[in-house]
């Protein structure tokens, strides 16, 4: 599944708040981080848990994790990766989620994504940018 918008701010701003745990606390309920390939990863989305690992990291333009629930583990791996491509003074922000173990998983993860992709732009609109969101497919 894959999520996208338009930021008019600068990607390293972005970049912070999606791969950095003040960044991520800026959107998300709760977050530890280890910024580096390898790093450890803790989220907290109301009351459920995702853990993983940093398997790519390349400031400021991609940042990509493995994902699972920690309460409700789903079965196989997949990944969570933001993708920062700047376009002047405005930088295209791409969420894919991949992976996901049925057809089910991709339409609950989509839906749990938009949720916290629109807290994301508020905490980048909350820093300054204009924020305008570009679509979605779930392939």
């Amino acid at each position: 599944m894959e999520l996208q918008a338009e930021v008019d701010a600068p990607r390293a701003r972005l970049f912070r708040l999606v791969a950095s745990a003040d960044g991520l606390g800026q959107w998300l309920d709760g977050a530890e981080f280890e910024a580096h390939v390898g790093g450890n990863v803790l989220l907290r989305l109301r009351d459920a848990e995702a853990h993983g690992e940093v398997v790519a990291f390349d400031p400021p333009q991609h940042i990509s994790w493995s994902w699972d629930w920690t309460d409700a583990p789903l079965g196989r791996p997949s990944v969570l990766a933001f993708d920062l491509i700047e376009h002047g003074r405005r930088t295209h922000l791409t969420l894919r989620h991949v992976g996901l173990p049925s057809r089910a998983q991709r339409e609950l993860h989509e839906e749990l994504w938009r949720y916290w992709l629109g807290r994301l732009l508020e905490a980048a609109a909350a820093s300054g940018a204009d924020v305008t969101s570009a679509g979605a497919s779930a392939s």
